[in-house]
C-alpha cells in the first residue's frame, strides 16, 4: 500500500474506535479543510475534574440535588462572539455547509421577510435554520418595540458573498438570534462542544459551589447583564453588552450568569440526573425535543442566573437573548 492509503485505513480505524465509545451526536464532525480550525481569539480555560453537588431547589425546574463528578475539560472563557460567528459563517459557506435565504417572519409587531442562514451540504441538521440576519430588534410579547441594539448585527453581501458587520463596533459583542442548530453547527465544524448541562454548572460554580456564577457569588447590577428581580418585567433600554464586561468568576470565566442565555448540549429532562453520574450528558430526546439552555440573560431576572436554574427550549427557537460558548474536552 502507498502512504495515501495506509492514512486512509489508519483514519478509518479510529473512526471504528470512537465509535464505540462515544455517543454519534457528540463526536465532532471532521473536515478535510484548514477553514475549521478553531479560532486563536477563543481563549480556553482549563476546568480541573472533580465532584460537585449539582442542582438546587429554589424553581420548580431546577435539576433535582445530586453529586456528580467530572472529568477535566476546557471551556471558553467568553461567550461567543459575533466576530468569531461571523469568521465562522464566511468559512462554511466557501465549505458548502450553509446557504442564505429569504423567509417571512412575524412578531407582534408585524409580518416581515428576513434573511436567515440555513445548513446545507454535509451539515449537521442541514435545512434547518441556524440564525436569521439583520434583525431591525423586534418586538416584545405585548408588541413594544425593543432597544435597537438588539438587533442581529450580521448581515450576508450578496454582491460579493460575504457575510459581514453592521457595526464594527459590535464585534465583540455576542452573537444573538442563534438557534440551538446554529451553536451546534459552530461546534461540530470546528471540532469541539457544546458544554453539557453539568460542564457548564459546574464550572459557572467557579470551583467554590457559588450560588450566583459571578466573582464571589453574589449578585448586583455591577456583577451581571439582567433584568432585576422581578420576573416579567420589561425593560425598554435593555440589551446585551461586549462579551466579558463584568468581572469574572473563580475560574476565569465571564458572563456566566446573564447577557445571553447560552446553548447546552443536553436535552431537557426532569427526571435525568442521578446521584454519583460521571459527565453525565442526555442524549435522549424528550416528546418535545427540547434543549437546556442555562444562565440568564439581560431580559431575564435574577433567579434565573444561579448556577443552578435551569431552562429549555426548541432547538429551532433563537433570539436576542440567546447565544453560547464552546467546550473542549
Amino acid at each position: 500500500m502507498n502512504l495515501r492509503t495506509d492514512l486512509a485505513v489508519a483514519l478509518c480505524l479510529l473512526l471504528i474506535t470512537f465509535s464505540c465509545e462515544k455517543d454519534t451526536e457528540t463526536i465532532p464532525t471532521i473536515l478535510v479543510t484548514s477553514n475549521s480550525t478553531l479560532p486563536t481569539s477563543i481563549n480556553l480555560i482549563d476546568i480541573p475534574a472533580g465532584a460537585f453537588t449539582m442542582g438546587g431547589a429554589t424553581n420548580a425546574e431546577d435539576a433535582p440535588t445530586v453529586n456528580v463528578t467530572l472529568s477535566a475539560f476546557q471551556i471558553s472563557a467568553k461567550e461567543i462572539t459575533n466576530q468569531q460567528y461571523i469568521d465562522f459563517l464566511n468559512n462554511a459557506y466557501l465549505d458548502g455547509w450553509i446557504s442564505v435565504s429569504t423567509q417571512e417572519m412575524s412578531d407582534p409587531c408585524g409580518v416581515y421577510t428576513e434573511s436567515v442562514v440555513i445548513g446545507a451540504g454535509d451539515a449537521p441538521n442541514a435545512g434547518e435554520i441556524f440564525l436569521q440576519l439583520g434583525e431591525a430588534g423586534g418586538c416584545t410579547s405585548s408588541g413594544e418595540v425593543e432597544h435597537i441594539d438588539n438587533k442581529s448585527w450580521l448581515s450576508f453581501n450578496n454582491s460579493n458573498t460575504t457575510f459581514e458587520l453592521l457595526d464594527a463596533t459590535k464585534a465583540d459583542w455576542p452573537v444573538n438570534w442563534v438557534k440551538w442548530f446554529g451553536a451546534y453547527a459552530f461546534v461540530q465544524y470546528h471540532g469541539v462542544s457544546l458544554p453539557t448541562e453539568a460542564q457548564w454548572e459546574y464550572a459557572a460554580r467557579g470551583g467554590l459551589e457559588l450560588d450566583y456564577p459571578t466573582d464571589d457569588g453574589t449578585l448586583s447590577a455591577s456583577k451581571a447583564n439582567y433584568n432585576g428581580d422581578t420576573p416579567g418585567v420589561y425593560n425598554p433600554d435593555g440589551h446585551s453588552f461586549a462579551a466579558g464586561s463584568y468581572a469574572a468568576n473563580p475560574y476565569g470565566l465571564y458572563d456566566m450568569g446573564g447577557n445571553v442565555w447560552e446553548w447546552c448540549q443536553d436535552y431537557y429532562s426532569d427526571s435525568f440526573y442521578a446521584d454519583g453520574t460521571t459527565d453525565p450528558i442526555n442524549v435522549t430526546a424528550g416528546t418535545d425535543s427540547k434543549r437546556v439552555r442555562r444562565g440568564g440573560s439581560w431580559n431575564y431576572h435574577s433567579a434565573t442566573l444561579l448556577t443552578y436554574s435551569r431552562a429549555s427550549d426548541f432547538e429551532n427557537r433563537g433570539n436576542n437573548h440567546f447565544g453560547f460558548r464552546i467546550v473542549e474536552n
